[in-house]
Protein backbone atom coordinates (compact mmCIF):
# COMPACT_ATOMS: atom_id res chain seq x y z
CA UNK A 1 0.00 0.00 0.00
CA UNK A 2 1.45 3.67 -1.15
CA UNK A 3 0.76 6.45 1.09
CA UNK A 4 -1.94 8.06 -0.84
CA UNK A 5 -3.77 4.78 -0.64
CA UNK A 6 -3.11 4.60 3.17
CA UNK A 7 -4.53 8.35 3.90
CA UNK A 8 -7.64 7.75 2.00
CA UNK A 9 -8.17 4.25 4.20
CA UNK A 10 -7.38 5.25 7.72
CA UNK A 11 -6.51 9.00 7.33
CA UNK A 12 -9.81 10.66 6.23
CA UNK A 13 -10.68 13.77 6.10
CA UNK A 14 -7.77 15.04 6.18
CA UNK A 15 -5.99 17.93 4.68
CA UNK A 16 -2.94 18.20 2.61
CA UNK A 17 -0.40 21.10 3.24
CA UNK A 18 2.96 20.75 1.21
CA UNK A 19 3.74 17.33 1.86
CA UNK A 20 2.17 16.71 4.66
CA UNK A 21 -0.68 14.50 5.37
CA UNK A 22 -3.00 16.15 8.57
CA UNK A 23 -6.19 14.09 9.27
CA UNK A 24 -8.73 15.21 11.55
CA UNK A 25 -7.90 13.17 14.29
CA UNK A 26 -4.80 10.88 15.16
CA UNK A 27 -5.22 7.38 13.44
CA UNK A 28 -3.64 5.65 16.68
CA UNK A 29 -4.93 7.94 19.72
CA UNK A 30 -7.93 9.43 18.10
CA UNK A 31 -7.03 12.65 19.52
CA UNK A 32 -7.69 11.94 23.33
CA UNK A 33 -10.35 11.98 25.89
CA UNK A 34 -10.66 15.55 24.25
CA UNK A 35 -10.44 14.80 20.54
CA UNK A 36 -7.73 16.92 19.96
CA UNK A 37 -8.09 17.60 16.44
CA UNK A 38 -4.80 17.78 13.43
CA UNK A 39 -2.14 16.68 15.67
CA UNK A 40 -0.70 13.80 13.58
CA UNK A 41 0.88 14.05 10.56
CA UNK A 42 2.28 12.29 7.66
CA UNK A 43 4.87 13.01 5.57
CA UNK A 44 4.57 11.95 1.91
CA UNK A 45 8.06 12.55 0.26
CA UNK A 46 9.80 11.32 3.92
CA UNK A 47 7.56 8.94 4.51
CA UNK A 48 7.37 9.75 8.38
CA UNK A 49 4.78 9.92 10.67
CA UNK A 50 4.21 11.41 14.11
CA UNK A 51 1.46 12.67 16.63
CA UNK A 52 2.09 15.81 18.76
CA UNK A 53 -0.08 14.65 21.64
CA UNK A 54 2.33 14.17 24.58
CA UNK A 55 0.43 11.23 25.90
CA UNK A 56 0.03 9.65 22.29
CA UNK A 57 4.19 10.72 20.91
CA UNK A 58 3.48 8.31 18.06
CA UNK A 59 6.34 8.45 15.58
CA UNK A 60 8.56 6.31 13.16
CA UNK A 61 8.18 5.39 9.13
CA UNK A 62 5.41 4.70 7.17
CA UNK A 63 6.51 0.84 7.09
CA UNK A 64 5.42 0.72 10.67
CA UNK A 65 2.44 2.54 10.44
CA UNK A 66 1.15 0.53 8.14
CA UNK A 67 2.13 -2.65 10.35
CA UNK A 68 0.30 -1.55 13.19
CA UNK A 69 -2.65 -1.58 10.42
CA UNK A 70 -2.25 -4.74 8.98
CA UNK A 71 -1.04 -3.43 5.85
CA UNK A 72 1.85 -3.89 3.97
CA UNK A 73 4.15 -0.59 2.84
CA UNK A 74 4.90 -0.49 -0.99
CA UNK A 75 8.17 -0.10 -0.18
CA UNK A 76 10.81 -0.40 2.53
CA UNK A 77 12.99 2.15 1.37
CA UNK A 78 12.56 5.71 2.25
CA UNK A 79 12.07 8.20 -0.42
CA UNK A 80 15.10 9.57 -2.46
CA UNK A 81 13.98 12.73 -4.75
CA UNK A 82 14.96 12.57 -8.41
CA UNK A 83 17.85 14.55 -8.95
CA UNK A 84 19.54 15.01 -12.05
CA UNK A 85 23.14 13.71 -12.14
CA UNK A 86 26.12 16.34 -12.70
CA UNK A 87 29.77 15.62 -13.69
CA UNK A 88 32.63 16.41 -11.84
CA UNK A 89 34.99 19.42 -13.68
CA UNK A 90 37.95 17.65 -14.88
CA UNK A 91 39.77 20.56 -16.22
CA UNK A 92 43.27 21.32 -14.44
CA UNK A 93 42.99 25.29 -12.98
CA UNK A 94 46.44 26.19 -12.71
CA UNK A 95 47.57 30.07 -10.87
CA UNK A 96 46.89 32.71 -13.41
CA UNK A 97 49.25 34.06 -16.11
CA UNK A 98 50.35 37.31 -15.93
CA UNK A 99 47.90 37.73 -19.11
CA UNK A 100 44.81 36.76 -17.15
CA UNK A 101 46.02 38.86 -14.03
CA UNK A 102 47.11 42.01 -16.49
CA UNK A 103 43.62 41.36 -18.54
CA UNK A 104 41.33 41.69 -15.38
CA UNK A 105 43.16 44.63 -14.19
CA UNK A 106 42.64 46.98 -17.06
CA UNK A 107 38.96 45.91 -16.64
CA UNK A 108 39.80 47.45 -13.04
CA UNK A 109 39.48 43.74 -11.47
CA UNK A 110 42.65 44.09 -8.72
CA UNK A 111 44.67 40.77 -7.75
CA UNK A 112 42.56 40.56 -4.33
CA UNK A 113 39.39 40.72 -6.10
CA UNK A 114 40.81 37.70 -8.50
CA UNK A 115 42.24 35.98 -5.42
CA UNK A 116 38.96 36.32 -3.85
CA UNK A 117 37.00 34.76 -6.61
CA UNK A 118 39.98 31.91 -6.92
CA UNK A 119 40.74 32.67 -10.80
CA UNK A 120 42.60 30.55 -12.33
CA UNK A 121 43.56 29.77 -16.10
CA UNK A 122 43.85 26.31 -18.23
CA UNK A 123 46.41 25.19 -19.77
CA UNK A 124 46.12 27.34 -23.10
CA UNK A 125 45.83 30.20 -21.07
CA UNK A 126 42.29 31.13 -21.42
CA UNK A 127 40.61 32.51 -17.96
CA UNK A 128 38.79 30.04 -15.40
CA UNK A 129 35.76 31.06 -13.30
CA UNK A 130 35.65 28.19 -10.79
CA UNK A 131 32.06 27.73 -9.17
CA UNK A 132 32.07 26.29 -5.51
CA UNK A 133 29.20 24.71 -3.68
CA UNK A 134 30.29 24.24 0.23
CA UNK A 135 33.96 24.37 -0.99
CA UNK A 136 33.83 22.23 -3.67
CA UNK A 137 34.52 22.57 -7.10
CA UNK A 138 31.04 21.86 -9.13
CA UNK A 139 31.02 23.81 -12.55
CA UNK A 140 33.95 25.83 -14.25
CA UNK A 141 33.14 28.36 -17.20
CA UNK A 142 36.07 29.62 -19.41
CA UNK A 143 36.96 33.05 -21.73
CA UNK A 144 39.87 34.38 -23.19
CA UNK A 145 42.62 36.80 -21.38
CA UNK A 146 41.94 39.43 -24.31
CA UNK A 147 39.43 41.41 -26.11
CA UNK A 148 36.98 39.11 -28.55
CA UNK A 149 37.09 39.23 -31.37
CA UNK A 150 33.98 39.24 -33.80
CA UNK A 151 32.92 35.96 -34.29
CA UNK A 152 34.41 34.06 -31.71
CA UNK A 153 33.47 32.30 -28.77
CA UNK A 154 33.34 34.81 -26.03
CA UNK A 155 32.76 32.11 -22.88
CA UNK A 156 32.39 28.38 -22.99
CA UNK A 157 31.80 25.86 -20.37
CA UNK A 158 32.82 22.57 -19.08
CA UNK A 159 29.51 20.41 -20.05
CA UNK A 160 27.13 18.21 -18.03
CA UNK A 161 28.45 20.13 -15.11
CA UNK A 162 26.15 21.54 -12.31
CA UNK A 163 24.99 25.17 -13.33
CA UNK A 164 25.55 27.29 -9.82
CA UNK A 165 26.19 30.71 -8.45
CA UNK A 166 29.87 32.21 -9.16
CA UNK A 167 30.69 33.22 -5.87
CA UNK A 168 28.40 31.49 -3.57
CA UNK A 169 31.06 30.32 -0.86
CA UNK A 170 31.63 33.65 -0.41
CA UNK A 171 28.50 34.81 0.66
CA UNK A 172 26.61 35.27 4.45
CA UNK A 173 23.16 34.45 4.53
CA UNK A 174 22.93 37.63 7.28
CA UNK A 175 23.38 40.26 4.50
CA UNK A 176 21.52 41.09 0.95
CA UNK A 177 22.43 38.91 -2.11
CA UNK A 178 23.40 40.55 -5.21
CA UNK A 179 23.31 38.91 -8.46
CA UNK A 180 24.57 39.82 -11.75
CA UNK A 181 24.45 38.49 -15.09
CA UNK A 182 28.60 38.11 -15.56
CA UNK A 183 31.86 37.47 -13.52
CA UNK A 184 33.36 40.11 -14.16
CA UNK A 185 30.44 42.17 -12.85
CA UNK A 186 30.15 40.41 -10.13
CA UNK A 187 33.94 41.08 -9.38
CA UNK A 188 33.75 44.99 -10.07
CA UNK A 189 31.29 44.89 -7.41
CA UNK A 190 33.05 42.68 -5.12
CA UNK A 191 35.90 45.52 -5.71
CA UNK A 192 33.92 48.49 -5.17
CA UNK A 193 33.41 47.48 -1.69
CA UNK A 194 29.74 45.24 -2.30
CA UNK A 195 30.46 41.78 -0.55
CA UNK A 196 27.85 38.83 -1.07
CA UNK A 197 27.83 39.07 -4.65
CA UNK A 198 27.50 36.06 -7.21
CA UNK A 199 27.10 35.55 -11.02
CA UNK A 200 24.66 33.49 -13.25
CA UNK A 201 26.33 30.78 -15.31
CA UNK A 202 25.30 31.48 -18.37
CA UNK A 203 24.08 34.64 -19.18
CA UNK A 204 20.58 36.23 -19.04
CA UNK A 205 18.23 33.23 -20.68
CA UNK A 206 19.49 30.60 -18.81
CA UNK A 207 17.88 30.34 -15.05
CA UNK A 208 18.39 26.25 -14.73
CA UNK A 209 20.62 27.77 -11.76
CA UNK A 210 17.50 28.69 -10.01
CA UNK A 211 16.83 24.97 -9.68
CA UNK A 212 19.85 24.06 -8.35
CA UNK A 213 20.29 27.11 -5.98
CA UNK A 214 16.56 27.18 -5.05
CA UNK A 215 17.10 26.11 -1.39
CA UNK A 216 20.23 28.23 -0.98
CA UNK A 217 17.95 31.40 -2.30
CA UNK A 218 15.98 30.78 0.16
CA UNK A 219 18.16 31.57 3.26
CA UNK A 220 18.04 35.40 2.07
CA UNK A 221 16.18 37.95 2.98
CA UNK A 222 16.65 40.12 0.76
CA UNK A 223 17.75 39.75 -3.00
CA UNK A 224 19.48 42.34 -4.98
CA UNK A 225 19.45 41.93 -9.18
CA UNK A 226 22.05 44.06 -10.70
CA UNK A 227 21.58 42.91 -14.31
CA UNK A 228 22.76 44.51 -17.47
CA UNK A 229 21.17 47.54 -19.00
CA UNK A 230 20.08 45.74 -21.81
CA UNK A 231 16.19 43.94 -23.14
CA UNK A 232 18.21 40.49 -21.91
CA UNK A 233 19.07 42.26 -18.73
CA UNK A 234 15.95 43.11 -18.15
CA UNK A 235 14.37 40.56 -19.06
CA UNK A 236 16.47 38.31 -16.73
CA UNK A 237 15.54 40.69 -13.59
CA UNK A 238 11.98 40.32 -14.79
CA UNK A 239 11.89 36.29 -14.87
CA UNK A 240 13.90 36.06 -11.33
CA UNK A 241 11.79 38.47 -9.44
CA UNK A 242 8.48 36.38 -10.46
CA UNK A 243 10.17 33.45 -9.51
CA UNK A 244 11.78 34.81 -6.08
CA UNK A 245 9.72 36.99 -4.85
CA UNK A 246 6.78 35.01 -2.65
CA UNK A 247 10.63 33.99 -0.91
CA UNK A 248 12.22 36.97 -1.03
CA UNK A 249 12.44 40.97 -0.62
CA UNK A 250 13.72 41.67 -4.28
CA UNK A 251 15.99 45.07 -5.60
CA UNK A 252 16.81 45.73 -8.78
CA UNK A 253 19.52 48.00 -9.63
CA UNK A 254 18.73 50.53 -12.41
CA UNK A 255 21.86 51.60 -14.12
CA UNK A 256 22.87 55.02 -15.34
CA UNK A 257 22.25 55.78 -19.31
CA UNK A 258 24.64 54.90 -21.50
CA UNK A 259 26.39 52.44 -19.26
CA UNK A 260 25.87 48.73 -20.23
CA UNK A 261 26.78 46.79 -16.92
CA UNK A 262 28.65 46.88 -13.28
CA UNK A 263 31.76 46.55 -15.18
CA UNK A 264 31.47 49.43 -17.56
CA UNK A 265 30.09 51.42 -14.89
CA UNK A 266 33.29 50.49 -12.62
CA UNK A 267 35.57 51.26 -15.23
CA UNK A 268 34.12 54.79 -16.62
CA UNK A 269 32.53 56.12 -13.09
CA UNK A 270 34.80 54.68 -10.19
CA UNK A 271 33.80 52.72 -7.43
CA UNK A 272 31.46 55.54 -5.53
CA UNK A 273 29.49 55.35 -8.88
CA UNK A 274 28.80 51.31 -8.60
CA UNK A 275 28.02 51.42 -4.73
CA UNK A 276 25.55 54.46 -5.50
CA UNK A 277 23.77 52.29 -7.98
CA UNK A 278 23.57 49.55 -5.46
CA UNK A 279 22.19 50.94 -2.71
CA UNK A 280 19.51 53.25 -4.91
CA UNK A 281 17.86 49.66 -5.77
CA UNK A 282 14.70 50.16 -6.02
CA UNK A 283 12.51 47.13 -3.87
CA UNK A 284 9.89 45.46 -6.42
CA UNK A 285 6.43 45.89 -5.17
CA UNK A 286 4.36 42.69 -4.93
CA UNK A 287 0.95 44.20 -4.92
CA UNK A 288 -0.63 47.98 -4.69
CA UNK A 289 -1.58 50.90 -6.59
CA UNK A 290 0.81 52.07 -9.17
CA UNK A 291 0.93 55.32 -11.42
CA UNK A 292 0.02 54.30 -15.32
CA UNK A 293 3.00 56.59 -16.64
CA UNK A 294 4.68 54.12 -14.43
CA UNK A 295 3.62 51.01 -16.81
CA UNK A 296 6.14 49.83 -19.35
CA UNK A 297 4.20 49.78 -22.73
CA UNK A 298 3.12 46.96 -24.42
CA UNK A 299 5.42 46.09 -27.38
CA UNK A 300 3.09 43.49 -29.57
CA UNK A 301 5.51 42.85 -32.00
CA UNK A 302 7.64 40.88 -29.23
CA UNK A 303 4.83 39.19 -27.23
CA UNK A 304 5.92 35.96 -25.92
CA UNK A 305 4.65 33.15 -27.53
CA UNK A 306 3.93 29.68 -28.14
CA UNK A 307 3.24 28.38 -31.57
CA UNK A 308 1.16 24.88 -32.33
CA UNK A 309 2.91 24.14 -35.42
CA UNK A 310 -0.12 24.44 -37.28
CA UNK A 311 0.66 27.14 -39.64
CA UNK A 312 -2.82 27.87 -40.34
CA UNK A 313 -3.97 28.31 -36.94
CA UNK A 314 -0.81 30.58 -35.90
CA UNK A 315 -1.36 32.64 -38.78
CA UNK A 316 -4.91 33.26 -37.41
CA UNK A 317 -4.29 33.69 -33.37
CA UNK A 318 -0.21 35.05 -33.75
CA UNK A 319 0.39 31.71 -31.65
CA UNK A 320 -0.57 31.13 -27.91
CA UNK A 321 0.23 34.56 -26.35
CA UNK A 322 1.93 34.24 -22.71
CA UNK A 323 -0.65 36.09 -20.07
CA UNK A 324 -3.80 34.32 -21.88
CA UNK A 325 -6.17 31.66 -21.48
CA UNK A 326 -7.44 29.24 -24.09
CA UNK A 327 -10.83 27.56 -23.57
CA UNK A 328 -10.97 23.95 -25.30
CA UNK A 329 -14.37 22.60 -26.00
CA UNK A 330 -16.35 19.82 -28.03
CA UNK A 331 -18.21 17.12 -27.14
CA UNK A 332 -16.81 13.98 -25.14
CA UNK A 333 -14.26 11.34 -26.16
CA UNK A 334 -12.99 13.26 -29.61
CA UNK A 335 -10.13 13.84 -29.07
CA UNK A 336 -9.65 17.26 -27.30
CA UNK A 337 -7.36 15.27 -24.72
CA UNK A 338 -5.70 14.43 -27.72
CA UNK A 339 -4.68 17.34 -29.22
CA UNK A 340 -3.90 19.36 -26.19
CA UNK A 341 -1.44 16.85 -25.78
CA UNK A 342 0.39 17.69 -28.86
CA UNK A 343 0.04 21.25 -28.13
CA UNK A 344 2.20 20.39 -25.04
CA UNK A 345 4.78 18.77 -27.02
CA UNK A 346 4.89 21.82 -29.09
CA UNK A 347 5.57 23.55 -26.53
CA UNK A 348 8.46 21.16 -25.06
CA UNK A 349 9.95 20.98 -28.80
CA UNK A 350 10.30 25.32 -28.44
CA UNK A 351 12.26 24.74 -25.18
CA UNK A 352 9.45 26.29 -22.93
CA UNK A 353 8.68 24.10 -19.88
CA UNK A 354 5.08 22.88 -19.49
CA UNK A 355 3.13 21.26 -16.50
CA UNK A 356 -0.33 19.68 -17.60
CA UNK A 357 -3.06 18.18 -15.17
CA UNK A 358 -5.52 15.42 -16.42
CA UNK A 359 -8.68 14.66 -14.16
CA UNK A 360 -9.56 11.60 -15.86
CA UNK A 361 -6.35 9.87 -17.04
CA UNK A 362 -3.59 8.32 -14.38
CA UNK A 363 -0.42 9.91 -14.74
CA UNK A 364 1.08 6.44 -16.41
CA UNK A 365 -1.27 6.28 -19.23
CA UNK A 366 -1.13 10.06 -19.97
CA UNK A 367 2.75 9.73 -20.46
CA UNK A 368 2.02 6.02 -22.83
CA UNK A 369 -0.32 8.77 -25.04
CA UNK A 370 2.04 11.80 -24.63
CA UNK A 371 5.19 9.05 -25.74
CA UNK A 372 3.13 7.48 -28.20
CA UNK A 373 2.98 11.47 -29.67
CA UNK A 374 6.54 12.43 -29.44
CA UNK A 375 7.16 8.99 -31.30
CA UNK A 376 4.98 8.83 -34.39
CA UNK A 377 4.26 6.42 -36.70
CA UNK A 378 8.12 5.34 -37.83
CA UNK A 379 8.88 4.51 -33.84
CA UNK A 380 5.40 3.04 -32.78
CA UNK A 381 5.20 -0.93 -33.26
CA UNK A 382 2.43 -3.19 -32.38
CA UNK A 383 2.24 -6.22 -30.74
CA UNK A 384 -1.15 -9.01 -30.51
CA UNK A 385 -2.38 -9.69 -27.35
CA UNK A 386 -2.90 -13.66 -26.81
CA UNK A 387 -5.97 -12.49 -24.38
CA UNK A 388 -8.01 -10.97 -26.82
CA UNK A 389 -6.26 -11.01 -29.87
CA UNK A 390 -6.14 -7.45 -30.00
CA UNK A 391 -3.44 -5.10 -31.63
CA UNK A 392 -1.75 -3.24 -29.23
CA UNK A 393 1.00 -0.18 -29.30
CA UNK A 394 4.24 0.40 -27.46
CA UNK A 395 6.98 3.16 -28.52
CA UNK A 396 9.91 1.39 -29.90
CA UNK A 397 12.47 0.72 -26.62
CA UNK A 398 15.10 2.45 -27.73
CA UNK A 399 13.10 5.83 -28.83
CA UNK A 400 11.52 5.47 -25.49
CA UNK A 401 14.59 6.31 -23.42
CA UNK A 402 15.50 9.26 -26.23
CA UNK A 403 12.16 10.48 -25.65
CA UNK A 404 12.67 10.72 -21.90
CA UNK A 405 15.62 11.98 -22.02
CA UNK A 406 14.23 14.99 -24.20
CA UNK A 407 11.46 16.29 -21.99
CA UNK A 408 13.21 15.03 -18.78
CA UNK A 409 13.30 18.57 -17.16
CA UNK A 410 10.92 20.41 -19.49
CA UNK A 411 7.39 18.06 -18.51
CA UNK A 412 5.84 18.14 -15.80
CA UNK A 413 2.52 16.75 -14.26
CA UNK A 414 0.13 17.65 -11.34
CA UNK A 415 -0.19 14.34 -9.36
CA UNK A 416 -3.61 13.60 -8.90
CA UNK A 417 -3.54 11.19 -6.26
CA UNK A 418 -2.70 13.80 -3.92
CA UNK A 419 -6.39 15.28 -4.44
CA UNK A 420 -8.87 15.22 -1.91
CA UNK A 421 -12.33 14.78 -2.53
CA UNK A 422 -13.21 18.15 -2.68
CA UNK A 423 -11.46 21.90 -3.32
CA UNK A 424 -9.09 20.44 -5.84
CA UNK A 425 -9.18 23.36 -8.05
CA UNK A 426 -7.37 24.67 -5.09
CA UNK A 427 -4.67 22.48 -5.04
CA UNK A 428 -4.27 22.73 -8.70
CA UNK A 429 -3.79 26.69 -8.51
CA UNK A 430 -1.04 25.86 -5.49
CA UNK A 431 1.12 23.52 -7.78
CA UNK A 432 0.33 25.28 -10.85
CA UNK A 433 2.19 28.22 -8.56
CA UNK A 434 4.79 26.33 -7.60
CA UNK A 435 5.43 24.86 -11.31
CA UNK A 436 5.74 28.30 -12.27
CA UNK A 437 8.00 29.77 -9.41
CA UNK A 438 10.13 26.90 -9.05
CA UNK A 439 10.70 25.45 -12.89
CA UNK A 440 9.35 28.31 -15.03
CA UNK A 441 6.54 26.14 -16.43
CA UNK A 442 5.23 28.95 -19.17
CA UNK A 443 2.41 26.56 -20.89
CA UNK A 444 -0.36 24.43 -18.77
CA UNK A 445 -3.13 22.55 -19.05
CA UNK A 446 -6.14 21.57 -17.42
CA UNK A 447 -8.09 18.85 -18.43
CA UNK A 448 -10.78 19.20 -18.21
CA UNK A 449 -13.00 22.09 -16.00
CA UNK A 450 -15.46 19.15 -15.07
CA UNK A 451 -13.01 16.71 -12.97
CA UNK A 452 -11.08 19.89 -11.04
CA UNK A 453 -13.57 19.38 -8.49
CA UNK A 454 -15.24 22.30 -6.82
CA UNK A 455 -15.14 23.02 -2.98
CA UNK A 456 -19.37 23.37 -3.33
CA UNK A 457 -21.84 20.81 -2.81
CA UNK A 458 -25.07 23.03 -3.95
CA UNK A 459 -26.10 22.22 -7.41
CA UNK A 460 -27.11 26.36 -7.69
CA UNK A 461 -23.26 27.25 -6.77
CA UNK A 462 -21.70 24.69 -8.78
CA UNK A 463 -21.50 26.94 -12.30
CA UNK A 464 -20.48 29.55 -9.76
CA UNK A 465 -17.19 27.80 -8.65
CA UNK A 466 -16.19 26.76 -11.84
CA UNK A 467 -15.91 30.45 -13.01
CA UNK A 468 -14.38 31.40 -10.17
CA UNK A 469 -11.91 28.64 -10.81
CA UNK A 470 -11.39 29.98 -14.68
CA UNK A 471 -11.00 33.64 -13.53
CA UNK A 472 -8.52 32.07 -11.03
CA UNK A 473 -6.76 30.42 -13.80
CA UNK A 474 -7.10 34.03 -15.97
CA UNK A 475 -5.31 35.97 -12.77
CA UNK A 476 -2.42 33.19 -12.90
CA UNK A 477 -1.65 33.20 -16.49
CA UNK A 478 -1.55 37.19 -16.12
CA UNK A 479 0.63 37.52 -13.18
CA UNK A 480 2.93 34.22 -14.10
CA UNK A 481 2.98 35.27 -17.90
CA UNK A 482 2.47 31.86 -18.42
CA UNK A 483 -0.15 30.21 -21.12
CA UNK A 484 -3.06 28.24 -19.71
CA UNK A 485 -4.86 25.76 -21.87
CA UNK A 486 -8.45 24.47 -20.20
CA UNK A 487 -10.60 21.81 -21.44
CA UNK A 488 -14.37 22.78 -20.90
CA UNK A 489 -16.88 20.26 -22.34
CA UNK A 490 -20.07 21.75 -23.86
CA UNK A 491 -23.60 21.79 -22.73
CA UNK A 492 -25.17 20.02 -25.92
CA UNK A 493 -23.65 17.78 -28.39
CA UNK A 494 -24.34 19.03 -31.36
CA UNK A 495 -21.62 19.77 -34.03
CA UNK A 496 -21.97 23.87 -34.33
CA UNK A 497 -20.81 24.73 -31.56
CA UNK A 498 -20.49 28.56 -30.41
CA UNK A 499 -19.46 29.96 -26.91
CA UNK A 500 -22.77 29.98 -25.31
CA UNK A 501 -22.38 26.17 -25.71
CA UNK A 502 -19.96 25.90 -23.03
CA UNK A 503 -20.56 24.28 -19.83
CA UNK A 504 -21.25 26.26 -17.10
CA UNK A 505 -22.50 30.01 -17.36
CA UNK A 506 -21.62 32.57 -19.91
CA UNK A 507 -18.76 34.91 -17.96
CA UNK A 508 -16.45 31.33 -18.29
CA UNK A 509 -15.86 32.25 -22.19
CA UNK A 510 -16.40 35.51 -21.61
CA UNK A 511 -13.35 35.45 -19.52
CA UNK A 512 -11.15 33.44 -22.28
CA UNK A 513 -8.88 35.15 -24.39
CA UNK A 514 -9.44 32.54 -26.88
CA UNK A 515 -12.20 29.67 -27.50
CA UNK A 516 -11.43 26.96 -29.50
CA UNK A 517 -13.80 24.08 -30.44
CA UNK A 518 -12.83 20.40 -31.81
CA UNK A 519 -15.41 17.80 -33.60
CA UNK A 520 -14.24 14.49 -35.17
CA UNK A 521 -16.08 13.38 -38.29
CA UNK A 522 -18.47 10.86 -39.35
CA UNK A 523 -17.23 9.36 -42.66
CA UNK A 524 -20.06 11.35 -44.85
CA UNK A 525 -18.18 14.62 -43.59
CA UNK A 526 -14.37 13.19 -43.92
CA UNK A 527 -15.43 12.91 -47.58
CA UNK A 528 -16.43 16.02 -48.01
CA UNK A 529 -13.68 18.11 -45.79
CA UNK A 530 -11.03 15.74 -46.45
CA UNK A 531 -10.12 15.81 -42.98
CA UNK A 532 -11.13 13.68 -39.83
CA UNK A 533 -11.75 15.92 -37.65
CA UNK A 534 -11.83 20.33 -37.30
CA UNK A 535 -11.07 22.48 -35.89
CA UNK A 536 -12.68 26.26 -34.91
CA UNK A 537 -11.73 29.34 -33.49
CA UNK A 538 -14.93 30.92 -32.14
CA UNK A 539 -13.26 33.69 -29.95
CA UNK A 540 -9.46 35.48 -30.39
CA UNK A 541 -9.42 38.51 -28.17
CA UNK A 542 -6.32 39.70 -29.76
CA UNK A 543 -6.70 39.84 -33.52
CA UNK A 544 -10.85 38.63 -33.73
CA UNK A 545 -10.25 35.71 -35.69
CA UNK A 546 -12.14 33.84 -36.95
CA UNK A 547 -11.12 30.16 -38.89
CA UNK A 548 -11.95 26.64 -39.72
CA UNK A 549 -9.23 24.12 -40.46
CA UNK A 550 -9.28 20.17 -41.02
CA UNK A 551 -6.85 17.68 -39.17
CA UNK A 552 -6.22 14.05 -39.79
CA UNK A 553 -5.49 11.30 -37.07
CA UNK A 554 -3.36 8.97 -37.26
CA UNK A 555 -4.48 5.97 -35.08
CA UNK A 556 -0.74 4.35 -34.64
CA UNK A 557 1.04 7.37 -32.77
CA UNK A 558 -2.47 9.51 -32.15
CA UNK A 559 -1.29 12.49 -33.64
CA UNK A 560 -3.23 14.94 -35.10
CA UNK A 561 -1.85 17.12 -37.91
CA UNK A 562 -2.76 19.33 -40.91
CA UNK A 563 -4.80 17.50 -43.57
CA UNK A 564 -2.60 19.11 -46.03
CA UNK A 565 0.70 17.57 -43.90
CA UNK A 566 1.99 14.28 -42.90
CA UNK A 567 2.36 12.34 -39.60
CA UNK A 568 6.09 11.90 -39.49
CA UNK A 569 7.28 15.31 -37.76
CA UNK A 570 10.38 14.71 -36.25
CA UNK A 571 10.80 15.96 -32.77
CA UNK A 572 14.09 17.13 -30.99
CA UNK A 573 14.67 13.91 -29.16
CA UNK A 574 15.54 12.09 -32.54
CA UNK A 575 18.67 14.51 -32.61
CA UNK A 576 19.47 14.08 -28.97
CA UNK A 577 23.29 15.75 -29.41
CA UNK A 578 25.19 16.42 -26.25
CA UNK A 579 28.34 19.10 -26.87
CA UNK A 580 30.39 21.28 -24.89
CA UNK A 581 28.10 24.61 -24.89
CA UNK A 582 29.17 27.58 -26.03
CA UNK A 583 27.66 30.21 -23.66
CA UNK A 584 26.91 34.42 -24.57
CA UNK A 585 28.42 36.48 -22.09
CA UNK A 586 28.45 40.30 -21.69
CA UNK A 587 30.23 42.78 -24.26
CA UNK A 588 33.57 43.69 -22.91
CA UNK A 589 34.25 47.21 -23.38
CA UNK A 590 37.60 46.96 -24.30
Amino acid sequence: MDVWNFAKQYLYPYKVKGSEIIPKLCPICQGGEKHDKETFALNADKRTYNCKRGSCGAQGHFKQLCEKFGEEADRDEYYIPKVKQYKKPATEIKLPTTQVEEYLKLRKISKETQQAYKIGCDTDGNIIFPFYENSELVFVKFRPARKVEKGERKAWRESDTKPILFGMDLCEIEYPLVITEGEIDAMSLYESGIHNVVSVPSGADDLTWLDTCWNWLKQFSTIVIFGDNDAPGIHMAREITKRLNSENIIKVVELPEGIKDANELLYRKGKEAVKTAYNNAKEVQIAGIIRLADVKPIDVKSIPRTLSNVRQLDIAMGGFLDGELTVWTGRRGEGKSTLLGQMMLEAVEQGKKVCAYSGELRADWFKYWIELQAAGPKYCKTYVDDLNEKEKIYVDEAAAIKIRQWYSDLFYMYDNEIATIKGEEITILKIFEYAAKRYGCKVFLVDNLMTANSQTTKDEDYFRAQSNFVGELVNFARIYNTHVHLVAHPRKSGRDLDCDDVSGIGDITNRAHNVISWSRLDDLEKAKHGADGILKILKNRSYGANATIGFRYDPISRRLFHKDSRADKAYGWEKLISNIEEEVELQCPF
